[in-house]
């Protein structure tokens, strides 16, 4: 990876590192996670430095964001109307979220709770199989 592409996915990483920490020890309104509306999207399965920084997605960036999620790059799914959503393990269930990092860079079908917070719409990761 290029110099900006690591400095964008480090600052990300620093970004985003909290809520993983924030995670440990607290308690979430059951019945309210419950009550969330299930989608599900197709779409690509993007590396957000990469794409955040130069837009990079496609057949031709495959091997790059498959490097970049495995190595902990945060996931996003880029869906046909061109909405990024990002993508999100669900408290306790990293089965899902280990499929969709294993199909970076290829169209998959993802299914879950959708959350939006703070102008983010993310995904909480239930299931996911790769779209042929």
């Amino acid at each position: 990876m290029r110099r900006p592409v690591m400095t964008a996915a480090l600052s990300l990483a620093a970004l985003l590192s909290p809520l993983a920490m924030a995670h440990e020890g607290h308690k979430h309104d059951e019945a309210k996670e419950k009550a969330s509306a299930s989608v599900t999207l197709t779409g690509e399965v993007l590396d957000m430095s990469c794409f955040m920084a130069h837009e990079g997605k496609g057949s031709d960036h495959k091997k790059c964001a498959s490097k970049c999620v495995l190595g902990g790059t945060p996931m996003g799914l880029l869906t046909a109307d061109g909405t990024v959503y990002l993508l999100l393990e669900m408290h306790g269930k990293d089965k899902p979220y280990k499929a969709a990092q294993q199909l970076a860079g290829m169209s998959a079908k993802v299914t879950g709770t959708k959350a939006a917070r703070g102008g983010i719409t993310a995904i909480l990761l239930e299931t996911v199989e790769k779209v042929k």
